[in-house]
């Protein structure tokens, strides 16, 4: 029997009212997993604040997985923590299972790290270099790789902020000549453009600049406290899409349409007018163009887990906006249509399985929706309907932003687009207080179209 140790940290410090409900649990979810592979011992190695892997309400652990093994380790666990409790269990392999954080998206650079010690140990593991983590944490080296490797890119351009702000030599100097510089040439980039921090998170403190003079406006003002990166702004339609798989063994997805319901200049991941749709598979995109070059991508940055890619298709031609290296927003709606659990994903690394879940005829057509709505009861009954895949319910708590509660649903299972219409459609009217029914009027238009 193989063991399996599967690993995840977190440099978020939860208190215990920081509450996630998911329908099913995080733990049915795991003992599913584990009874697909009945040849295998799985452990999961974890922090208390785990919130995409265990079942914790106020700050405890409610339930637990019946058919693998969990060792919780404390909220403040640190890398060396991680590397004994892992190597204590004697792996066959082990597999890092890098989750999201607000703020700096950086837990990955931490599972990376802690499978370079673990490889030093000499136990076989799963996971991306930390190189590769550091190329997806930051964006201005996201930028610099894809563009080196031929990839199409949006035109960027790095500000280092201690250099803009800078008076180290004081009335020795005429002025900054690094601000100068930086002015000169966003003044000479075409207009409108993105300036948004080069490590940032879930869209925070992006700004839209229409003008040089805003954009100069913005980089000047108190707003600016950190590195930025100043991006051409792509007037396009956007899509997200994953990446699953190891060592060459990859499995890419079609894009998901990503659109709001309501007019607007930026989306809000965190917004409960977004919708995600898809596979989308029209060959008039140039879909299976694109899934090889991110196949090519793949190969050459050694990706591991779930890599999840934002794109925007502008007049027929994909470009790369952003890659975030861990479980991510479509996650859940990636695996839906493919029919199997997030968790899968990761397993199927160490145990490789006999579905191509990259070949079209494997595959349905899933929605993706948020909902504003905290009253677990309603979403309970709206769990238990059949086309229901997974709902979790998280509290966001963001800096400059309310703390509010979001509801994050996926629908999957149809073997079309318009049954996943008439689907949605039915769950609205079924549920007005919970799905507003101008998300089933924007679903509509924007697939008739």
């Amino acid at each position: 029997m193989k063991r399996v140790v599967l690993y995840s940290s977190n440099s978020k410090r939860r208190d215990a009212s920081s509450n996630c409900t998911v329908f099913p649990r995080w733990a049915e979810q795991w003992d599913e997993v584990a009874s697909r592979h009945p040849n295998c011992e799985l452990y999961l190695v974890v922090q208390l604040n785990g919130r995409y892997f265990l079942d914790i309400y106020d700050g405890e652990l409610i339930c637990e997985p019946k058919r693998m093994h969990v060792v919780v380790l404390p909220m403040e666990a640190k890398h060396a923590e991680f590397v004994e409790a892992v190597t204590a269990l004697s792996p066959d392999v082990a597999v890092a299972i890098p989750g999201p954080v607000s703020g700096y998206d950086w837990n990955g650079l931490r599972d990376a790290t802690i499978a370079e010690a673990l490889r030093q140990r000499g136990i076989e593991t799963i996971c991306y270099t930390p190189k590769t983590a550091m190329d997806c944490f930051d964006k201005w080296r996201t930028h610099e790789v894809l563009k080196a490797e031929g990839f199409r890119v949006a035109d960027v351009f790095y500000v280092h902020h201690e250099l803009f702000t800078t008076n180290k030599l004081g009335d020795a100097c005429t002025g900054n000549v690094y601000a100068e510089y930086v002015l000169w040439e966003v003044q000479n980039m075409e207009m409108p453009v993105v300036i948004k921090s080069t490590t940032g998170s879930s869209s925070m403190g992006i700004h839209i600049a229409q003008d040089f003079d805003d954009a100069r406006d913005f980089l000047l003002s108190e707003e600016l406290v950190e590195d930025v990166v100043v991006e051409q702004f792509l007037n396009g339609v956007e899509y997200s899409t994953e990446v699953h798989g190891c060592a060459g063994n990859y499995v890419v997805s079609y894009p998901y349409l990503e659109f709001s319901s309501t007019p607007s200049e930026l989306k809000d991941p965190l917004g409960t007018d977004m919708l995600k749709i898809g596979p989308i598979v029209d060959p008039n995109l140039h879909v299976e163009e694109l899934r090889a070059e991110l196949a090519r991508m793949a190969n050459l940055m050694g990706f591991a887990g779930i890599m999840n890619v934002d794109l925007v298709l502008v007049d027929g031609e994909w470009y790369i906006l952003e890659i975030n290296n861990r479980w991510s927003g479509i996650t859940t709606l990636v695996t839906a249509s493919q029919g199997r659990l997030p968790y899968d994903v990761y397993v199927d690394q160490a145990i490789p399985p006999q579905k191509d879940y990259g070949d079209r005829a494997n595959l349905t057509y899933a929605c993706q929706f948020k909902m504003r709505e905290g009253n677990l009861d309603a979403l309970a009954r709206i769990a238990d309907e059949p086309s229901i895949t997974s709902i979790i319910q998280y509290e966001v708590r963001m800096p400059g932003r309310e703390p509010f509660v979001l509801s994050d649903a996926v629908m999957g299972g149809f073997a079309s687009m318009r049954e996943l219409l008439d689907g949605f459609d039915a769950l609205q009217k079924a549920y007005p207080e919970q799905i507003p029914a101008q998300l089933a009027k924007a679903l509509r238009e924007r697939v008739d179209a």
